[in-house]
């Protein structure tokens, strides 16, 4: 029978044993678990992003041994503390070291992997982009099926930027690290589009008038009222036609996301101009209407100032006139937007009979916007006058220009449909328009043998030293605009667009309308001094509102 010495000696070595068998199962866990963190920070250094084109149904999923069936999510499970890494998807296989690897089909889409805590090492592949169309992304081959409903990327074409926790993992459990990404723009769009607008038409008064009767009297020569008087060029609203112009646009995502981009936007539509000409020696009748407010007997009257000349009267004169209406609207600006929803379906589409998946997003706008609307009216005549003896240029110049600075608010959304896209844009900029007038005038003469040489004079017909100047003030306006465009997507960077384009721009000043034909005739050159009568014409600021639509095409770039 052992003695009590030796049944010690027996129990202290036993419990000494034990002691050494579990250190050496710590040390082996503590090697384990290093090895397998330092798998994981490898693998997530060396890990890229990578967009898949013309993916099958089968690869939009993860296909694990011996499972079929296709697997879009991995499924994040509750682990005991005991586990350093797991990873629950049915793609994953384990080598011969038990550490988990992945194991990707052909074509398939690339997870990220996602490290959820620094304390627990717990790592979870998410996938980036699914087999399915992304609201803003290219398509790449088959889409979703409306009884699959099986897009997992939803309505990002990209991931967000880290994608959930952008920390590796490296930062101690017991010490607070920031960790701080920051992401350059990698994707955006650029599109340039051919512009076929129409305007609202510029509102003149009479400025050329001819008699239908040859023989008609001096005095009722081209006047406005009598029934031999016909206009010429006026009195109507000119600049009604097509113009022609072009838009460029261009933006940057600012996260992966895409839930913030930069964008901007540059148009022009013009310089487009109407013109008139005529000439005569007196047979037709030419002449510059006017309302003369100073006649040398009786009361106000319509009157005329006479261009070409020949019928009865002690008045002979022949001559030319010519007159320009043009216009230019040109317009800038920049803004953010901002993903405010997206949302994802089963839809009909208009004339598409099929019901198909669909996918939309909502994006707020806030930015600044500039417009620009730029016209003028030219009229000059060039007459020679038999009695009297003279050579007289009469130059008359009325211009505007409209500059327009604001805040610019609005609201887009597109919806993807297979290859096709719909996408509408409201926006509403509320700011000011400076508005400028300038008119100018002046009268040559030549060839008076009582006057030798040429002299020059302030004063036209219509502008006269009363009225000439520059002219200018602000005033508060709004801008409205409304955007839509059907779009095909030729392929995976390319897209051609049709769409239309309505603009409305309040409170802004057109020459027509400054433009006074009121007159004192004391005032033509050479001018009476001092002036007899009312000092006319004069000036005064009259705003109208004005809108530009039309069709648009053209061509969109992403990557």
């Amino acid at each position: 029978m052992p003695s009590v010495r030796q049944l010690s000696q027996i129990f202290f070595t036993f419990v000494l044993g034990a002691l050494l068998a579990t250190h050496a199962d710590a040390q082996t866990t503590t090697s384990g678990q290093r090895t397998l963190r330092k798998t994981e920070r490898t693998a997530r250094a060396n890990w890229q992003p990578v967009r898949k084109s013309n993916l099958t149904e089968a690869d939009a999923g993860f296909v694990g041994a011996g499972n079929s069936a296709p697997q879009t999510t991995a499924k994040k499970t509750s682990q005991p503390a005991s586990n350093s890494v797991v990873r629950q998807a049915s793609h994953v296989q384990q080598t011969g070291h038990g550490i988990p690897e992945p194991s990707y089909p052909p074509h398939s889409i690339i997870e990220e992997p996602i490290i959820h805590g620094p304390s627990n090492g717990y790592v979870e592949l998410e996938p980036i982009h699914g087999g399915s169309m992304a609201c803003d992304a290219m398509p790449g081959g088959v889409g979703c099926g409306c009884g699959s409903m099986s897009c997992d990327g939803g309505c990002d074409s990209m991931g967000s930027c880290g994608h959930g926790n952008a920390c590796d993992g490296t930062c101690g459990a017991n010490g607070w690290r920031p960790c701080v990404t920051l992401c350059l723009p990698q994707d955006g769009w650029v599109s340039f589009e051919y512009l076929s607008w129409w305007q609202d038409g510029m509102s003149l008064p009479p400025l050329v008038t001819t008699s239908t009767d040859p023989n008609v009297a001096q005095a009722d020569a081209g006047v406005l009222g009598k029934s031999t008087t016909r206009t010429l060029f006026g009195g109507e609203e000119v600049l009604t036609d097509q113009f022609d112009g072009g838009r460029l646009r261009m933006g940057l995502w600012l996260d992966r996301g895409h839930t913030w981009a930069i964008a901007g936007e540059y148009f022009k539509i013009g310089s487009e101009s109407e013109s008139f000409f005529a000439n005569s020696n007196g047979d037709p009748v030419l002449a510059r209407p006017f309302f003369n407010v100073n006649p040398t007997s009786g009361s106000a009257r319509e009157d005329s100032e006479l261009v070409a000349f020949g019928g009865t009267g002690n008045v002979r004169v022949s001559g030319s006139v010519s007159a320009v209406a043009e216009s230019e609207l040109l317009g800038a600006g920049f803004h953010f937007r901002n993903l405010r929803a997206c949302n994802q379906g089963c839809n009909t589409w208009g004339l598409f009979g099929c019901p198909q998946e669909f996918c939309s997003r909502t994006e707020a706008l806030i930015g600044y916007r500039h417009l620009q609307l730029t016209e003028g009216v030219y009229v000059q005549e060039r007459l020679t006058g038999i009695n009297p003896v003279g050579n007289f240029v009469i130059d008359d110049r009325f211009r505007t220009r409209n500059q327009f600075n604001g805040i610019d608010l609005g609201w887009f959304y597109t919806q993807n449909r297979g290859n096709w896209t719909l996408d509408s844009t409201i926006r509403l900029a509320l700011g000011t328009t400076h508005q400028t007038v300038s008119i100018n005038g002046q009268t040559t003469i030549s060839g008076d043998p009582n006057s030798p040489g040429s002299q020059t004079h302030q004063g036209g017909l219509l502008a006269q030293a009363s009225n000439i100047g520059t002219y200018q003030r602000d005033e508060f306006a709004v801008v409205p605009e409304f955007d839509i465009n059907l779009g095909y997507r030729l392929n995976n960077n390319w897209r051609v667009m049709v769409g239309y384009t309505f603009l409305y721009w309040s409170n802004v000043v057109r020459p027509g309308e400054q433009i006074s034909r009121d007159l004192n005739p004391s005032q033509l050159a050479p001018a009476e001094d001092p002036l007899t009568g009312a000092s006319r014409p004069g000036f005064a600021f009259d705003s109208v509102d004005y809108w530009a639509q039309g069709i648009n095409t053209g061509l969109e770039y992403r990557w």
